[in-house]
């Protein structure tokens, strides 16, 4: 067995097995930048494409509810639903999940399907192709052509940043290969008569290194076995049946570090974070930092420190969703005009896409962070729900 020591690849993945699931930890040059967990609890996966049973119980105007088969469930908003005519009660349809069960809401479907490869992703049901902001603009632009010319009516896709190096050969074999995926998927569920799975694309591990853009090499540790087949090529299992590779290879602390809700700076200066079911609030608290005399320059260097922070807690914590965030007060609009811009920077790293809006008329950043899966700060939360119920049992 290898010494507990983490590999010098770029990227290497840490999994461990604990009572409850498994977690993981995704490290780019040995730092840790994200913490994933996958419930044994939790059998509906962002990605998993269902035949779904319409249920008589729609909410409102909002959309219906739709059993998954097995005891599963889910919702799907009017908003993505993509046929003309209304799901009607009792009827099977193709959906897939687009957001993990979490705050006690369901998991959340979609019939804009899509299929996804490393290069390519396939939309059978979106008319509208889209290229990747990290494609240079040319490049990109020949891509989508191309691209646009393989869709039939109806169809569409998104050229990944991974195409970008790729040849047009290899990204229409990829194509022709998504959408013969997505014809077997349909004919299959055309002869199925109850709900029911149809295709579950990535197991946890894929799942992570998609949402990553697929590294070109990874290393994994691991303490339980897993099924090679499943794994990506160029995937290294360096570490097998460690005790506790979180704390060998001194992860722990990392870990618990970001299920707090404080979260120290620079000079005293510190964050707090706040879940509730809405949103995310966080605030930036001065704390021992010393002003002397230029209030305005020390509050913007505060600030500045505070959203780099910030930025790497979003993806560490996988907080998705609506973001408010109460910087210090500041006067000057140029300033606050600049934190807006290291705020947008910080975040331009970040695999999940994160838009930043602007001031509220009350002085806080508004900021969104696609949010898909079940992650730690969901986990935070069902701990502090467990501690509360608890309490009111005694």
């Amino acid at each position: 067995m290898a010494g507990d020591v983490v590999s010098d690849e770029k990227v290497t993945l840490v999994m461990e097995r604990e009572a409850e699931g498994v977690r993981a930890a995704l490290m780019e040059n040995q730092k840790v930048v994200s913490f994933y967990f996958q419930s044994d609890s939790r059998d509906i996966r962002v990605g998993d494409l269902y035949l779904g049973k319409v249920l008589g119980n729609r909410l409102s105007q909002v959309g219906w509810f739709m059993d998954l088969g097995n005891g599963r469930s889910g919702f799907l908003p009017s908003h993505k639903s993509v046929s003309d005519c209304a799901p009607q009660a009792g009827e099977l349809r193709l959906v897939q999940v687009d957001k993990e069960a979490r705050d006690h809401k369901e998991a959340e479907l979609t019939e804009h399907v899509q299929i996804t490869g490393k290069s390519i992703v396939f939309l059978p049901k979106s008319a509208y192709v889209a290229v990747s902001k990290r494609i240079a603009e040319g490049r990109g632009e020949r891509l989508k052509t191309k691209v646009s010319g393989w869709c039939s009516a109806g169809e569409g896709a998104i050229i990944r940043t991974y195409a970008e190096d790729q040849d047009v050969d290899a990204l229409y074999k990829e194509f022709s290969r998504l959408k013969k995926i997505w014809n077997s998927m349909r004919q299959q569920a055309e002869c199925e008569t109850s709900p029911k799975r149809i295709l579950r694309p990535f197991s946890f591990i894929s799942a992570i290194l998609n949402e990553n853009h697929f590294p070109s090499t990874c290393s994994i540790v691991a303490n339980f076995d897993l099924n090679e087949d499943e794994l990506p090529e160029h995937t290294d299992i360096r570490i097998k049946n460690n005790e506790n590779p979180f704390i060998a290879l001194h992860l722990e602390p990392i870990y618990q570090a970001a299920l707090h809700p404080f979260v120290p700076l620079e000079s005293g200066a510190s964050l707090a974070i706040e879940y509730t079911e809405t949103l995310t609030a966080i605030d930036v608290n001065s704390g021992s930092m010393l002003f002397q005399n230029n209030w305005e320059a020390t509050a913007y260097k505060i600030n500045c420190i505070a959203a780099r922070e910030i930025a790497r807690q979003l993806r560490l914590r996988q907080i998705g969703g609506m973001i408010v965030i109460d910087f210090l007060r500041m006067e000057e609009e140029s300033d606050r005009n600049r934190l807006l811009l290291e705020l947008e920077n910080s975040t331009k790293t970040d695999p999940n896409a994160v838009h930043v809006y602007g001031y509220s008329h009350l002085g806080l950043v508004e900021i969104t962070r696609k949010r898909q899966r079940y992650g730690l700060r969901d986990r935070a939360v069902d701990r502090l729900k467990k501690i509360k119920d608890s309490l009111t049992d005694e």
